[in-house]
């Protein structure tokens, strides 16, 4: 398929290499050119731009985008202490919705680490969530987050003229 400018295949599940992997299987893949763009100068449909409105209206600070993260952080290992524990009004147990929580705190860390910052105080909140998302076991696999807030935290850093120097002990209490 060719779409602006750019040549790529979908290969069928029973083709695919990485079929193992819990990314999306290309059968969710139902992109076609009437739905992968509005484009020829038509304007978005109304749910489009109610997201848009809403995007645009709940804006959050870089103070309360961690502060959200916080919480929806600590909730997982709250909601982890009784992962069997069934929550019937959300028909879901302590394991599904502490998954949900970290998947909430991903995004509240990823909308922080999107902004670029010169400020030194915002740079701390994003090298605080990097530092505690790396110290959960399987993060990286389960998330490509923890590497958009660290690429986004070098940047930040780069910018302020700040060298980050990586630890020889995993962070914790000795900082």
């Amino acid at each position: 398929m060719r779409q602006g400018g750019i040549s790529f295949e979908i290969t069928p599940e029973s083709e695919d290499p990485w079929s193992g992997s819990s990314g999306p299987r290309s059968s969710d893949l139902n992109m076609t050119n009437e739905t992968f763009a509005a484009g020829h100068g038509n304007l978005p449909d109304d749910d489009q731009m109610r997201l848009y409105a809403r995007a645009y209206a709940t804006h959050k600070t870089a103070d309360e985008l961690f502060l959200r993260w916080e919480a929806c952080h600590s909730d997982a290992f709250v909601l982890e202490e009784a992962p069997e524990h069934f929550h019937s009004d959300y028909g879901l147990n302590g394991r599904q919705l502490a998954e949900g929580a970290r998947i909430a705190a991903r995004r509240m860390a990823l909308l922080l680490a999107e902004a670029p910052t010169e400020l030194r105080a915002v740079l701390a909140l994003k090298i605080h969530i990097f530092e505690s998302m790396a110290q959960l076991e399987s993060e990286g696999i389960r998330s490509n987050a923890i590497f958009m807030v660290e690429a986004a935290m070098k940047s930040d850093a780069e910018r302020l003229g700040i060298v980050l120097t990586p630890l020889p002990h995993p962070p914790g209490r000795a900082q």
